[in-house]
């Protein structure tokens, strides 16, 4: 078969073929190798959030302990008997923890968004629709 008898482009269409599936391999090793590093940072992030749920529960149990040491210590300082210090302390734990409820609520209520955007714009392309199919009909 000589030059003339072959299509004129035959030579780059089959380098593009090459260079097409070169690429698409080059694409699945990169998607393989992020798939694999997200899936070891996902296995560290849960031990971290596995350890920090211990140290928390750690934290919080050791609050009365400290509080009932502290109301031991100060026991008839100012007059004021081991009972009341440790119900000043309780007193204290729980309107610091309503506290910190109510603004976490409502730091999330604000900041909730729910979909909003996305319910839009369906509602938006609902809307699109039934006037395309009033248009049509």
């Amino acid at each position: 078969m000589s030059s003339s008898d072959r299509p004129m482009l035959a030579d780059l269409k089959a380098e593009l073929r090459g260079l097409t599936a070169d690429v698409g391999e080059m694409l699945q090793s990169h998607w393989e190798l992020a798939r694999l590093e997200i899936q070891a940072d996902l296995a560290h992030l849960k031990r971290l959030v596995f350890v920090w749920g211990a140290a928390a529960v750690m934290a919080l149990t050791s609050l009365p302990l400290l509080a009932t040491c502290v109301a031991e210590a100060l026991d008839g300082w100012q007059g004021v008997a081991r009972r009341c210090w440790l119900l000043i302390f309780g007193l204290s734990l729980l309107c610091t923890a309503v506290i910190g409820g109510y603004c976490a609520w409502f730091w999330f209520r604000r900041r909730f968004v729910g979909l909003k955007q996305t319910l839009e714009e369906l509602r938006e392309d609902l809307e699109w629709m039934k006037e395309k199919m009033k248009d049509e009909g």
